[in-house]
């Protein structure tokens, strides 16, 4: 380093010495001009090192490594180099932190010399400072996330941090608060953003005047309010650097609680007071203060003494003590004690006026105290008194009462009668061993026999102190008293005497009574009891009941169960009367008896007991029973002859588009040459044929006619069955086999009934294997028995059989082995007379578990059997003929004419009677097939009119319907026997039927 030959140098030595330090060193001259740096003071510099040239001003070398950046000043020369040299002059010395542009900082102390010179020493905080930071950056973490408002202002009056809360209530914006910014300009912003409001006659001036005093005498609780209404408590705290600490809290919800803390208080029906440790009230409600005739805020103002002093004259008594002329000094002694003690305090004022005074300690050692008016309570005390007294005295009880010193205190009304009609009344205080001697003294007690009056009065006292129950006294003139001995709450005696002279007399009559009346009911040969309500207790039980229920001892032993007894109970008990009340009770053989009980409660030797008697109706009912299966099985006929009616009416409504179907199948059959079609065709005219079956067997059930007996075939028929009833079957999943004689001889009889016979035994089949689902069985067979010429059909399933034992009762009306509500007992009882009727058997062959069969066997068909009740003459084959056809269904009209036309007819077709009959009056035909509902005029009219008009057409009419179940329709067909056939329409009925009006129209 070069330095110029007029300043003054260290001496060699010492300056090598100053360059061996690892720390910086600088010497300026009281003008602030560079008088020696060291090495490592210029090597801190870097490049502007060579402006360390001795007389170099201090500010040029600071102010040109500032302005080219090669240093930042941190801390200590915020407001300017000048205006830091400036300082220079009034402090010994100062401290600078910078920043090198290499990142390190660095600490330089600047300390005056003597002669006014500047010795500056420069030492790497880099690491301080960086452990520092750290932890600073932590503190500050740690400060950001308190939910008080903190702000941190160091000692030359700069903001250096702010936190979170801080600057949420100070500066929601963020336009006010930024660090290294004097405070007087925070201020001067947060009091022009208008975020708090000034208070009344307070000047923004003012305003900051006042803050900058409140900063420097570090002030606390000072209050601000924000423009939204919110309260903000700041404080002022000294750190130990000489800084200031500034704390912001939003106060809003803490002084809303305690204004509502304070509304709710002063409103309380209850006086609340807060009293210091002083015994000065600093709070108080009007409640507290009115009873002693002032308002609150002036019984604040006095003093404790002033207090005691003016309020004693208005107190008549502290807890029952007369304060009588003391007043001040005992009211002030009993504040004070109770202070002390928090022992509760009765205070009765010269008004009569009662209170309850209550104190508790609260923080600080103050006490809140309660005052509540006790008067009413008091009041009501004393009229609780006042009638138990009455009460007392009115009792037909005698009654006396004794302290725990056994010493006599009161006796009522009663017990002065009992005793002291002759001798002088009981003294206040007397012992009640004194009042024992005395009674005895006097004879009113008769002595028991061998006792004398010493021992007799150490019993009376033995049974005092023993505080025995329900001790008898006899007494000289007759009387019985009972006496009891019960123990008060404070140690006394409460002694009971009750006159039961006239109880013990009935008594003994009772017993003498009851004894007559034992001997009568024995000898009664009514069926009853007398038991005990509590736990069933027998308490009587004459020989009749004894003969049906044993030797038993509780009710308990005759019901069924517990809840039978119980259910018996909650009917018998809310009344005290029950009259015929279903019950099963168990005999003495274990055999259930079904009855109605008539019972009424009543008391006995002071308990309640049942007086009941049961009518057995086990028989009565075992009939009735039998009379209600009856009705059901009746009433089930009439629902399954109604469920009959219905679903015929729905066959019924099926005829019209089962006739259009059956119809066109049957004309399509055979005429495709496509052979899919063709087989299509084939299966609708199948499922239409079985359809037609099934609702011609609806009809046929249902239809009310007589019997008529005709060739026809089981098979046929079993198949019909199958249709109407085997849907549940096919719905379980059930496997149907069918294994019939193609062979089999037909049979004479009722189509109708025997498909009715098929399909109960296959309904009773279908219940029989519904547990099975599709493990269940069904197999239909039918074979001819050579041997007795029977034609048989065997209806057989796998399901559980039936037992042996009841084999020959399954075919009585009315029984049934199925479920309640699941079957009448009819089915089988109708089967079997229908097949007997017919001149065959119904038998029954089953193995219980494993399956069971029924056989329908009958005659095979003889000539001389067979009764015609229809056409059945072959007739000629149709030959081409004019038909006129009249039905008002158009479709079912077209397939008549349809068919017609594929047997050679000429078919003319109208819709009505009217004009069928004015076409006929003027063409001819050879046939007319009429329906027998029609619009105006129906079948039976329409034939009355041609039989009237045009007889000659008479036996030319058939009639085509599907209502035969039609009471009229069955008449008229009954009536004038006309050739008719039933929808749904086939082809071979309708020629069938055209050859016998041909046949028949030809005769005439």
């Amino acid at each position: 380093m070069n330095m110029t030959p007029d300043m003054q140098t260290p001496c060699p030595i010492i300056r090598e010495a100053m360059d061996a330090l690892a720390e910086g060193v600088v010497l300026f001259d009281k003008a602030r001009n560079l008088v020696f740096a060291n090495h490592s003071y210029a090597e801190m510099l870097g490049y502007h090192s060579n402006q360390l040239m001795p007389g170099t001003p201090m500010q040029d070398i600071i102010s040109s490594a500032v302005e080219n950046g090669h240093i930042r000043i941190l801390h200590g020369a915020q407001k300017g180099i000048s205006t830091f040299l400036a300082t220079l002059d009034t402090l010994d010395s100062a401290k600078i932190e910078i920043q090198v542009s290499d990142g390190t900082q660095r600490e330089i102390t600047l300390t005056r010399l003597s002669d006014g010179g500047i010795v500056g020493s420069v030492k790497d905080v880099t690491k301080q400072q960086t452990t520092e930071a750290q932890a600073r950056d932590l503190l500050n973490k740690a400060i950001d996330a308190v939910d008080v408002g903190i702000a941190l202002i160091d000692d030359d009056e700069t903001l250096v941090f702010a936190n979170r809360k801080f600057t949420e209530i100070a500066d929601p914006a963020g336009q006010i608060l930024r660090q290294g910014m004097p405070i007087r300009d925070t201020f001067e912003k947060a009091v022009a953003s208008d975020l708090f409001l000034l208070p009344d006659g307070i000047s923004p001036t003012d305003m900051l005047e006042a803050l900058d005093t409140l900063l420097r005498t570090a002030a606390k609780g000072f209050s601000l309010t924000k423009v939204n209404g919110r309260e903000i408590v700041g404080k002022f705290y000294e750190t130990v650097l000489q800084g200031r600490l500034l704390t912001l809290e939003d106060v809003t919800d803490q002084l809303r609680a305690e204004q509502l803390f304070t509304d709710t208080v002063a409103r309380l029906p209850v006086g609340v007071a807060i009293e210091q440790a002083s015994g000065q009230l600093s709070h108080c409600n009007d409640a507290f203060s009115e009873p002693f005739g002032y308002r609150a805020d002036d019984l604040l103002k006095l003093t404790d003494a002033q207090r005691f002093k003016t309020l004693a004259p208005m107190i008549a008594s502290i807890s029952g003590e007369d304060v009588g002329r003391r007043g001040a000094e005992f009211f002030a002694a009993a504040i004070r004690s109770q202070r002390e003690t928090l022992a509760p305090m009765e205070i009765c004022f010269r008004n009569g006026r009662h209170y309850l005074v209550e104190r508790a300690v609260t923080e600080g050692d103050g006490r809140v105290v309660v005052v509540t008016d006790t008067t009413a309570l008091k009041e009501a005390e004393e009229r609780s008194l006042r009638t138990l007294n009455d009460t007392i005295q009115s009792l037909e009880e005698g009654l006396a009462v004794f302290d725990k010193d056994s010493r006599f205190l009161l006796g009522n009304r009663q017990w002065r009668k009992l005793f002291f009609d002759d001798i002088a009344l009981p003294r206040e205080g007397e012992l009640l061993s004194d009042l024992w001697a005395r009674l005895i003294g006097a004879g009113v007690f008769s002595l028991p026999e061998n006792i004398t009056a010493n021992a007799y009065l150490e019993t009376l006292n033995h049974f005092s102190r023993a505080h025995q129950m329900k001790e008898t006294l006899l007494l000289r003139n007759g009387r019985t008293i009972v006496a009891s001995v019960h123990g008060t709450e404070q140690e006394g005696y409460l002694l009971s005497f009750m006159d039961v002279t006239e109880q013990r007399r009935a008594e003994s009559e009772q017993r003498e009574a009851d004894l007559l009346l034992r001997k009568i009911v024995d000898a009664c040969p009514a069926n009853f009891l007398v038991s005990r309500v509590d736990d069933g207790k027998i308490i009587y039980c004459p020989p009749p009941s004894r003969e049906r229920f044993g030797k038993i001892e509780s009710a308990l032993s005759f019901f069924l169960t517990p809840d039978d007894r119980q259910n018996y109970l909650d009917a018998l008990l809310p009344t005290g009367s029950l009259d015929d009340y279903r019950v099963q009770f168990q005999r003495a053989d274990g055999s259930i008896m079904q009855g109605l009980t008539a019972a009424r409660v009543t008391e006995y030797k002071g308990e309640q007991v049942i007086v009941s008697s049961t009518r057995d109706i086990s028989d009565l009912l075992a009939m009735q029973e039998e009379l209600q299966q009856q009705r059901d099985a009746a009433h089930q006929t009439e629902k399954l002859s109604a469920l009959g009616e219905l679903l015929a009416g729905v066959a019924h409504e099926l005829n019209n588009p089962l006739s259009i179907i059956v119809g066109y199948a049957q004309m399509l059959s055979g005429r495709l040459e496509d052979e899919v079609l063709a087989k299509r065709v084939d299966r609708i005219g199948e499922a239409a044929d079985r359809s037609a079956r099934i609702v011609r067997a609806f009809l046929a059930m249902a239809r009310q006619r007589p019997t008529t007996v005709e060739p026809c075939s089981l098979n046929d028929i079993a198949l019909t069955a199958l249709d109407v009833a085997g849907y549940g079957l096919r719905a379980m999943g059930t496997n149907i086999e069918m294994q019939l004689d193609d062979e089999l001889p037909e049979i004479s009889g009722d189509p109708d009934l025997l498909v009715q016979v098929f399909s109960n035994l296959i309904i009773n089949a279908e219940h029989a294997l519904a547990p099975l689902g599709q493990s269940g069985l069904l197999l239909i067979r039918s074979f001819f028995d050579t041997e007795n010429n029977q034609s048989v059909v065997e209806i057989r399933d796998n399901g559980p059989g039936i037992p042996e034992a009841i084999h020959a009762r399954v075919f009585e009306p009315f029984f049934t082995t199925k479920d309640v509500g699941k079957g009448t007992g009819i089915g089988l009882a109708f089967s079997h007379r229908i097949i007997v009727a017919h001149g065959g058997q119904l038998d029954l062959e089953s193995k219980e578990g494993k399956q069971t069969s029924f056989f329908v066997r009958l005659g095979v068909h003889e000539e001389r059997d067979v009764i015609v009740t229809r056409e059945q003459t072959e007739a000629p084959a149709a030959t081409s003929s004019r038909v006129l056809v009249v039905d008002d269904d158009e479709s079912v009209g077209e397939l008549i004419c349809d068919i017609l036309e594929e047997l050679h007819c000429e078919p003319v077709l109208v819709a009505d009677a009217a004009t069928a009959l004015d076409l006929l009056g003027h063409e001819t035909f050879d046939v007319v097939l009429s329906d027998f509902k029609l619009p105006g005029m129906n079948g039976a009219d329409f034939y009355k009119a041609i039989q009237q008009t045009l007889p000659h057409y008479a036996n030319r009419v058939g009639i085509v319907t599907g209502d035969t179940l039609d009471e009229d329709v069955f008449r008229f067909l009954s009536e004038v026997q006309r050739p008719y056939i039933e929808k749904p329409i086939l082809r071979q009925d309708l020629s069938d039927l055209l050859k016998r009006l041909s046949e028949s129209g030809n005769g005439t």
